[in-house]
């Protein structure tokens, strides 16, 4: 893992990141502090995913009272940090140091060689930016696998006017509330995908994307 103050610091917009302290810290450490747009996952969807990742690690760990996860918490980023990444094909460790690794369970050596600080600085080098060319490389591929996994069975729905659509409630809701409005009658269109809707029984104009 890397140490220290991260250049940027991505977050949601709750309150315990957005306040005082958290603007005082970021001052401190001289990091950039950005908030991603509300209902457009794109912005932060790689800390999203990193962070369901380990959530199913440790759920499968903590004890019954659900306070131990912390416990946890080191030994599931070693094993992350350790592990083959499907997109990149690289263990994590490797793209940010240019090697592998070192485990606990790894048998030592007897034989050693020593080279010059400079030298190995320069071999160093290279072998970072081969590995991050190759990720990249590997990044881009499976990124054109899902493009295309995503739109095969993928239908762009169109609407007319006067059709009657369910209107899914993006804030304001409970978990136990209703997560579609009904019914909702299309009145105007003002793009491919954006669109006008009254709700039939409030008489409520609203926009749908």
């Amino acid at each position: 893992m890397i140490h220290g103050a991260p250049e940027r610091l991505i977050t949601d917009n709750g309150v315990h990141f957005n306040h005082t302290l958290m603007k005082t810290i970021t001052t401190m450490i001289k990091t950039t502090h950005s908030f991603s747009a509300s209902y457009h996952p794109q912005t932060n969807g790689q800390v999203e995913h990193f962070n369901a990742t380990f959530c199913t690690q440790l759920g499968k760990y903590y004890d019954e009272n659900e306070d131990g996860w912390d416990d946890y918490l080191q030994s599931v980023v070693y094993v992350y940090n350790t592990g083959i990444h499907a997109t990149t094909g690289f263990i994590p460790y490797e793209p940010a140091f240019g090697r592998r690794q070192k485990s606990p369970f790894d048998s030592n050596s007897s034989n050693f060689t020593l080279t010059q600080p400079h030298t190995f600085f320069k071999y160093l080098q290279k072998t970072r930016r081969t590995i991050l060319k190759q990720a990249q490389e590997n990044m881009r591929h499976q990124q054109q696998l899902t493009k295309l996994r995503y739109g095969k069975h993928r239908k762009d729905m169109s609407y007319s006017i006067g059709d009657l659509v369910f209107l899914k409630v993006c804030a304001n809701r409970t978990k136990l509330d209703e997560r579609r409005i009904r019914p909702c009658q299309m009145i105007n269109k003002t793009g491919e995908q954006n669109y006008f809707v009254q709700n039939n029984e409030t008489k409520i104009y609203m926009s749908s994307y």
